[in-house]
């Protein structure tokens, strides 16, 4: 009897593994597009243009995404979210993958039941104060409000600052960013607190006057923004995350959206294995040969991605810097794909 109870303990824990192993593509594939959750409007990253089409610099991974199982990157729906919000959407199964400007961080990565696959963006949190203020860092504020979005790293961050400096700064957090963005820029908040990419966006699409504004010199915290997946589905895991690292090795490379088909022809191996011209590179994760290939076709490599939506070619004009890849100053590091 106990030998039979035995058995099909093991027979039921075989069978949940296998169910959760792959879950996630065959849902995505039997709904026919990606549920992807993404800012409710981030300029640069995640927003409704004028025609109510999302565009930004994560919409584009979530179209890779797409193009990468279907190779169509419109099959995928777009689900806003907010900073409270985005977490619980992924664990109850309203989207499949989070595109959101999240933090990896050791909490988040042990205790929510969540992956993150790779980072995307590095970022780092900055403050912005009205310049009437006079201060070039936060030793020079006295008896300041500084607003933050509530449920996010820089909330925590500000409020262990404040703690452990004793500075004399209240801090008030929103659960919209327009809620805090109307705080701020009528005056009622000293200080804003966000990443550096946020503030950016801010302050090129939210008021007129930008030299009003100034960049304390203080940086509190390393923000490295990752999307993020459920835990119990390796599968996926690997397939959001070889999608990253296939769009950064093709920067590495100079594949890009323009010569992508002819470089499929390229006489090195690990192109070649890149982009699928070998036989089986696909069947580790159940996608076709060139599913990386169609990656790249559709939205372009990350460096691609980066000019389109934040750098030179965007109003952001955004600098690389710890963006570039490793091999031109920065941190941006395609795992090897071989």
């Amino acid at each position: 009897m106990r030998m039979i109870l035995l058995l099909w303990c093991f027979i039921l824990s075989f069978a949940g593994i296998h169910q959760a192993y792959g879950a996630t593509l065959d849902d995505v594939r039997a709904r026919g597009f990606v549920l992807c959750g993404v800012d409710e409007q981030h300029f640069g990253f995640s927003y409704l243009d004028e025609q109510g089409q999302w565009q930004g610099f994560e919409v584009a991974f979530c179209k890779g995404l797409a193009a990468a199982i279907f190779k169509d990157p419109q099959k995928v729906k777009f689900v806003g979210l907010n900073a409270q919000n985005r977490f619980n959407a992924l664990k109850n199964k309203t989207i499949d993958v989070l595109f959101r400007s999240a933090t990896l961080t050791y909490k988040r990565d042990t205790s929510l039941g969540l992956d993150f696959p790779a980072v995307i963006f590095y970022d780092y949190m900055a403050i912005l104060s009205h310049k009437s203020l006079g201060a070039k860092s936060l030793k020079d504020v006295k008896d300041a409000v500084a607003c933050v979005a509530h449920g996010t790293t820089t909330f925590e961050t500000m409020r262990e600052y404040v703690y452990r400096t004793g500075a004399p700064i209240k801090i008030k957090s929103f659960n919209t960013r327009e809620g805090l963005n109307d705080f701020f820029f009528s005056g009622q908040c000293n200080l804003y607190a966000a990443d550096h990419s946020a503030l950016l966006s801010i302050l090129v699409m939210s008021t007129a006057q930008p030299q009003d504004y100034v960049f304390l010199t203080d940086i509190l915290a390393k923000e490295p923004l990752s999307p993020a997946v459920r835990e119990d589905d390796k599968e996926w895991f690997e397939i959001v995350k070889w999608m990253i690292h296939g769009l950064i090795e093709a920067e590495e490379r100079n594949i890009t959206q323009a010569n992508v088909t002819q470089m499929k022809n390229d006489s090195t191996f690990d192109t070649r294995f890149l982009l699928g011209a070998r036989e089986g590179v696909g069947k580790p994760v159940r996608l076709s040969d060139d599913w990386l290939m169609n990656a790249i076709s559709a939205v372009g490599n990350y460096g691609e991605i980066f000019e389109r939506y934040l750098g030179a070619s965007s109003p952001l004009k955004m600098k690389r810097g710890m963006n570039a890849l490793w091999n031109q100053g920065g941190l941006m590091y395609g795992q090897p794909i071989r």
